[in-house]
């Protein structure tokens, strides 16, 4: 059972409902409110006496809602109680109706609108009436996009332009495309976190999504899009009626049979009239309220599941009942000029996915100085300086920039085993992003100085100090900001030939690499050292056949977390001597012994001094005898007798340093076979480097060759 009883208050219908509002009498309510929906522009539904609401029950609230909107007016509950309020929540639909406490405060709100209206701006163009409704910010200043970039949604908002594909449309938080090219479908795209999500552009102009008012006619009918730009080009000559006014429109089209949202852009001065934009065309379309938000009406129209395809407009468009969104700027502002600046410091500007990932991870400056610091395989990495709305100067950070995989697994491995170990002297993740395949993270170092803070990589000071400053250096690095990693070792089983296999990480194609470098076949087992006349083990055949048949072969043996590339360029140093670690994107537990031995191959293969002939032939000698040892405490001669003999002392004595930190983490096991199998996963893959000249990859392979013949 129901009960209907209609009642006016201030001049407004009350319909109070009191009982089941579900399948069977659903039928009397829309015959009781229909004639009210006719003659008036709101209705106040009371239904603090309604015990029930069926989906029947609120098919037909929404079929008076939608009728109402048409008209600028609308439908308002009141008084619900909380089981029908759940029943309208489960059903999404608490944002589409407007749902008050009591009676009360519905009139208040419409008197609000109704004042509203009554000071809206009413005008006739070409045989149509208007009405419009200005918003709280008349202003609306354009922006202009005049290059190439990528732009995020949420830079663009509303907006018009092309890029290397053709022409694209955004609204907040979607975006359509149309291809020059017939040939390729259009598109549109609802990426999951607009913000963090771009899109390449060439030319446009962008409008906010505060628009200026909204436009609809007085009474419902139809009217082509020309004939709309027309009536809104009258209402710009009043209430702007000085200078060339750039407009643009976002338009809800209530056509039942071809519902759609278009966004246009035209001027109030061109000869031309014809309109650049395009449409969503939409599976349906609700009743919008004059005084609903853009921003509301688009996300809630324009879903996956509502947009059908997206189409370019014609002037001779057909609009029924349209509600446009107005956007009247007088002023352009260059795009430049509100977005953060990046300064490269009189380097090569970065690359246009770069710029995007620093400008989302550095949205608390307006300004940045971005500096690369040089090195680094798979990565780039830039020291930033930045500087707030104020120009205040913020703590220096490090971007670092590399594919999706290396950034997530880095930001994950820091969180979980850097920071809660190296307390201090660790990188910080600030923020991290994505675009396509590439990420970026942003680094901040705890304990680091003030903002005169220069950082420098571990290389500088190992080309510049002499071993004597740097020993200590090492022993700091090592023995305090480190030992929480290799100070607790832990026994377990290790695969030492699966876990430092080159092929399996960065250098899957090592041996053909190898092949085309030195015309020497992974089939030979043996080559020959011209220098010594020594004929060693080819570490090529070594990789690819031993490393396979022993992968299974395991060891008990001491682990530990390590950082799994601790390279020179993975350390940096303030002006004060402090030690910060960065790219743990390899970082785990693993053989504890590993991060010395990549030091040592470093030392000894990367900085080989080999410049002609005769320095060859010296550092061969000196390194078939310094690896031909079987014990890892075993110290061996240094025979060197070429020009560079500071360089190679230097190098021979922190390679000692390694062994004796890696000898004494295993607790005095002297077994070398899990160091020098850890060296060879960083001396074989030297022949791929660009970086290295030819004769430091034959070094490689010659060191590779002498391990190989000690596994």
């Amino acid at each position: 059972m129901i009960s209907i009883n209609i009642q006016n208050q201030s001049s407004v219908s009350l319909v109070l409902v009191e009982g089941k509002l579900d399948t069977t009498t659903c039928l009397e309510f829309d015959k009781s409110v229909q004639p009210l929906v006719q003659n008036e522009c709101f209705i106040i539904v009371d239904l603090s006496e309604c015990t029930y609401l069926s989906s029947a029950g609120i098919r037909v609230l929404l079929i008076s809602e939608k009728k109402l909107l048409a008209k600028g007016g609308g439908l308002f509950l009141s008084g619900l109680l909380p089981e029908v309020y759940q029943v309208i929540e489960m059903a999404g639909l608490q944002v589409v109706f407007r749902i008050f406490r009591n009676n009360d405060e519905a009139l208040d709100e419409i008197r609000r609108k109704n004042l509203k209206i009554n000071e809206s701006i009413k005008w006739q163009s070409g045989g149509f009436s208007f009405n419009f409704i200005k918003a709280d910010n008349e202003t609306v200043a354009a922006t202009l996009w005049n290059y190439n970039t990528i732009a995020g949604y949420n830079e663009l908002k509303v907006a018009i332009g092309t890029d290397s594909q053709g022409l694209f449309i955004t609204c907040c938080s979607c975006a359509g495309f149309i291809p020059d090219d017939t040939s390729m479908p259009p598109d549109f795209k609802l990426p999951k976190d607009p913000a963090k999500a771009g899109i390449f552009v060439n030319k446009a102009l962008s409008f906010g999504c505060h628009p200026t008012g909204l436009a609809r006619l007085s009474e419902p009918c139809s009217i082509t899009l020309e004939e709309l730009a027309n009536g809104i080009l009258s209402l710009n000559k009043q209430i702007k009626p000085n200078g060339n006014n750039i407009i643009a429109m976002v338009v809800a089209n209530f056509n039942p049979m071809d519902p759609s949202v278009v966004i246009c852009q035209f001027n109030s001065n061109e000869e031309d009239k014809s309109l650049t934009g395009a449409k969503f065309v939409l599976a349906d379309i609700c009743g919008v309220p004059t005084d609903a938000s853009l921003t509301k009406f688009l996300n809630s129209t324009l879903t996956l599941e509502n947009i059908i395809s997206v189409e370019k407009i014609n002037n001779n468009d057909v609009t029924v009942n349209p509600m446009a969104w107005v956007f009247i700027s007088d002023t352009i502002t260059d795009a430049s000029e509100t977005r953060l600046k990046i300064d490269t410091s009189g380097e090569a500007m970065l690359e246009p996915h770069i710029e995007f990932l620093a400008r989302r991870l550095y949205t608390d400056s307006c300004r940045v100085i971005i500096k690369q610091i040089h090195g680094g395989y798979s990565a780039k990495t830039y020291q930033v300086t930045s500087f707030d709305s104020d120009n205040r100067k913020l703590r220096p950070t490090v971007l670092k920039i590399a594919n999706k995989a290396i950034i997530t697994r880095e930001s994950e491995r820091c969180q979980k085993y850097a920071l809660p170990y190296i307390m201090n002297n660790s990188a910080m993740v600030l923020g991290c992003e994505f675009f396509g395949d590439t990420g970026a993270l942003r680094y901040n170092f705890v304990g680091i100085g003030g903002e005169q803070t220069q950082l420098q990589w571990l290389t500088h000071y190992y080309n510049s100090w002499p071993v004597e400053k740097l020993e200590p250096l090492f022993d700091k690095i090592f023995l305090h900001i480190l030992n929480p990693w290799y100070g607790q070792p832990v026994h377990q089983i290790i695969f030492p030939y699966q876990d430092h296999d080159p092929t399996f990480t960065f250098f899957p194609n090592l041996c053909k690499t190898a092949e085309d470098v030195f015309n020497l076949s992974a089939e030979e087992q043996f080559f020959l050292v011209s220098e010594t006349g020594q004929k060693i083990t080819n570490p090529y055949w070594f990789l690819k056949h031993e490393f396979a048949n022993r992968r299974e072969t395991a060891m008990d043996y001491y682990t530990s977390i390590c950082h799994g590339d601790l390279n020179m360029q993975n350390i940096l140093l303030d002006q004060d001597m402090n030690v910060y670690l960065i790219d743990f994107s390899e970082t785990r537990p693993r053989s504890l012994v590993s991060d010395f031995a990549r030091l040592e191959a470093i030392f000894m293969v990367d900085n080989a001094p080999v410049e002609n002939d005769s320095d060859m032939e010296e550092y061969v000698k000196f390194i078939s005898g310094f690896y031909n040892i079987n014990r890892l405490d075993e110290t061996p001669v240094n025979c060197y007798e070429g020009v560079h003999k500071h360089s190679v002392n230097k190098a021979y004595s922190l390679s000692i340093k390694m062994r004796k930190y890696a000898f004494n983490s295993v607790g005095g096991s002297p077994d070398p076979l899990p160091y020098y199998l850890a060296l060879l996963e960083w001396v074989l893959p030297v022949v791929c480097y660009s970086s290295a000249s030819l004769a430091q990859k034959r070094i490689s392979m010659i060191v590779a060759g002498l391990l190989c013949g000690k596994c």
